[in-house]
């Protein structure tokens, strides 16, 4: 093997992936292709169901797993059918926490595992595309960027589900940057990546004394007030939470049931509502 040929065709891989337009562009793109804008439960839905499903006695086996698991499949369609594909049609199970329990070598931690690398290369196909505001913290949906009242026309002209507000700091980006011409706003396709931080977020419980919400949620950048004057200027936040980067894709919450209560009223939130409390801010909706 030529290694640094091999090296070269994965860098001109990753420059393919790479585009950067206006809003206007990605809205064509939507046209072409309603599923661009599809919800991450669907995302990880489509994710397995790409690599192929058999039938066998009535049940379905999804290959995704087949090379890592080993005896669940039942547990493994229950998974699948009951909680991802039902999410994905955007049903109430979609607002339930997934929370896998079994013993020790049990399969949860590949589980998870598996999803996370999937995708990530999910990502890199076209049918598992994620378009983001250029510059968001949390890579949200660009069609956020529509006003509320406008939404149910557009969401007919389209064909797509409008859900969730844009975050504080692309809110005043609009403003400031933009004079509200969202037109304008740069839109631009990114890959998930657990190492980078985008779209895959793990929370590891420690002690209940010492750990600070802002770990799931952000945090204010004290060294920025005298810049910004106020708290709860956009840009004096740091919005690095783990629910902050894993929105649009995965969130791992480690030992769960070994959390801080306090940890866990922002997952409710979440789940329930689509957003979360941080900081000075209203609430910040996640698609995860």
């Amino acid at each position: 093997m030529d290694i640094f040929k091999r090296i070269s065709e994965h860098r001109t891989e990753m420059e393919r992936l790479s585009w950067t337009g206006t809003f206007a562009e990605y809205i064509d793109k939507l046209r072409q292709n309603p599923g661009l804008a599809k919800t991450a439960h669907a995302r990880v839905y489509d994710m397995i169901a790409s690599q192929g499903v058999e039938e066998e006695n009535g049940h379905r086996k999804y290959k995704f797993f087949e090379q890592e698991i080993f005896g669940l499949d039942r547990a493994i369609e229950k998974l699948v059918e009951e909680y991802f594909h039902s999410a994905a049609r955007r049903l109430d199970v979609r607002k339930r926490i997934l929370l896998l329990m079994g013993p020790v070598s049990g399969g949860k931690s590949t589980i998870v595992t598996m999803l996370k690398k999937g995708l990530e290369q999910f990502s890199k196909e076209e049918g598992g595309a994620v378009y983001a505001i250029k510059g968001c913290p949390m890579h949200e949906e660009a069609l956020h960027l529509i006003p509320q009242e406008l939404r149910p026309e557009i969401e007919q002209e389209l064909g797509v589900k409008i859900e969730g507000t844009l975050c504080p700091h692309c809110q005043m980006r609009l403003k400031v940057e933009f004079d509200n011409r969202i037109e304008d706003v740069p839109v631009e396709r990114v890959v998930i990546s657990e190492e980078n931080r985008i779209g895959i977020g793990t929370f590891s419980p420690s002690d209940p004394k010492s750990q600070d919400i802002a770990d799931l949620t952000g945090s204010i950048d004290f060294s920025t007030i005298t810049e910004y004057g106020s708290e709860s200027d956009p840009r004096a936040y740091r919005f690095d939470g783990e629910l902050n980067k894993a929105n649009r894709g995965i969130m791992e919450f480690q030992e769960m049931l070994k959390c801080d209560e306090k940890f866990l009223w922002n997952l409710l939130s979440l789940t329930q509502e689509g957003n979360f409390k941080a900081g000075r801010f209203a609430l910040i909706s996640a698609d995860e």
